[in-house]
């Protein structure tokens, strides 16, 4: 996993150079100068009476307030920037993108265009190569809080995690890149930990069985002793499947 730190040096210079300014300031005496009469809104005044211990910190939007649906806009850049976030988008993906997404938006053969641009458009913020990750994060990000301030959200949050599991894997290589990224969003949309596990560990499940599947239709046994293989099979897809529709609604 990678991870970064930035501008600690730029701080400490920063500090030093402030108090030099301070230092100095103390033997300079200024003239009275009176100031303009400004209208200063209401909301302004009122954080400038604030004590400096009670000044409230900007933060995140996404980590105040609780996701409970996305809208259909936001879900589909998400799920683009998904694909992307390895560096390269398959072939693959493309498709379980355009099927997925169809299903999102009526009208999304209209609108595919125009959002994969704005997703592209934000990837172009790269300046260094390690910084790819964190520009797509920072899409991310945008199109939750694009979610926040939409009126028709409609999918909800577990739902949408589970088509994020079906499109990372359906180049065949669910890569630690599209995870990190998976569990970023796991914890912006305040999905508790287990249920992602679970779902996770259903979903990699349902791929081995539909291996054994395939593996079954290329071996040469008694039809009987395949029918029987092939119904135990799909019999514990159809329990697995149940299991994570009930997990998805709770």
């Amino acid at each position: 996993m990678e991870k970064r730190e930035i501008g600690k040096n730029l701080h400490n210079m920063y500090r030093g150079a402030m108090e030099s300014v301070k230092t100095a300031a103390k033997d300079v005496k200024l003239p009275e100068i009176k100031a303009p009469e400004l209208s200063i809104p209401s909301q302004v005044k009122d954080v400038f009476k604030r004590k400096e211990s009670e000044q409230v910190p900007v933060v995140d939007q996404t980590d105040t307030l609780v996701i409970k649906s996305l809208s259909t806009k936001s879900a589909i850049k998400i799920i683009y920037y998904l694909m992307a976030v390895d560096g390269e988008v398959y072939h693959s993906e493309e498709e379980k993108f355009d099927s997925i997404c169809v299903e999102l938006d009526p009208d999304f053969a209209e609108n595919r265009e125009q959002i994969i641009r704005e997703c592209r458009e934000q990837m172009e913020k790269v300046i260094d190569p390690d910084d790819y990750y964190d520009v797509v994060q920072d899409g991310v990000e945008d199109a939750l809080i694009s979610s926040l301030m939409t009126e028709n959200t409609v999918l909800t949050p577990k739902l949408f995690v589970w088509n994020l599991l079906s499109v990372a894997y359906s180049d065949d290589n669910y890569n630690d890149t599209e995870r990190k990224l998976i569990k970023y969003l796991v914890r912006k949309l305040d999905i508790d930990k287990a249920e992602y596990l679970e779902m996770e560990s259903s979903f990699l499940t349902l791929i081995d069985l539909d291996r054994g599947l395939n593996w079954i239709k290329t071996t040469s046994r008694p039809y009987l002793t395949m029918e029987t293989m092939v119904n135990e099979i799909e019999k514990r897809k159809s329990v697995i499947f149940e299991s994570v529709k009930v997990l998805i609604s709770l």
